[in-house]
């Protein structure tokens, strides 16, 4: 209904709120056919697929570490990420840091607490970098021998690439890691010989 003196131009509050419901439910379609449009990743853009909680492998083949740390001078933004991508096989130049949220995922797994103190970074988390990126290695190896129907004990990795000796054949992280985020982490992945 048309209030009295009202201009053409005005909408009435019915018209609005029909208006904005179609909005809203072409909005709510959108994010369930093709969310990754919706929240901003265009087509053919790089995905990011999170392998465990400190690591996620683009598509293009980007290697993202998540350091729980705070760094104050000792070198544990360099240092922790360094163990987890040398255990992965990554290729450095292709290695992005980034900081954690507050989460329980990223406490100290000596005092169970979230905090950077008391010189104890490296030792806190040396191990638990080494086996997260020992998992992820294994994913990814698991994810090429299925692929090229190998056994994943003849793979290895190297320099952000799975590669099967054997046959030659070798694979980008990028290319496994969707493949790769599919496959259960294994509970007690095997890390690589120190000399």
């Amino acid at each position: 209904m048309k209030r009295p003196g009202a201009s053409s131009s005005q909408v009435s509050r019915r018209e609005f709120l029909l208006s904005a419901a179609f909005a809203g439910g072409g909005l709510l379609l959108t994010l369930a056919t093709a969310p990754e449009r919706a929240l901003g990743t265009a087509v053919g853009e790089p995905k990011t697929i999170p392998l465990n909680a400190w690591l996620k492998i683009g598509t293009d083949d980007s290697v993202t570490i998540t350091v729980s740390q705070a760094e104050m001078g000792q070198g544990i933004a360099t240092t922790l990420p360094a163990v987890l991508a040398e255990e992965l096989g990554a290729d450095w130049s292709r290695v992005r840091l980034e900081d954690s949220p507050t989460d329980s995922a990223y406490r100290n797994p000596r005092l169970n607490w979230q905090f950077t103190g008391n010189s104890e970074s490296t030792t806190a988390f040396f191990d638990l970098m080494r086996q997260m990126g020992a998992s992820a290695r294994e994913m990814l190896k698991s994810a090429a021998a299925q692929n090229w129907r190998v056994d994943p004990s003849g793979c290895h990795t190297e320099l952000g690439k799975v590669i099967h000796a054997k046959s030659h054949r070798s694979a980008r992280f990028g290319d496994l890691a969707e493949a790769a985020a599919k496959i259960s982490p294994p509970a007690n992945p095997p890390v690589q010989e120190r000399t």
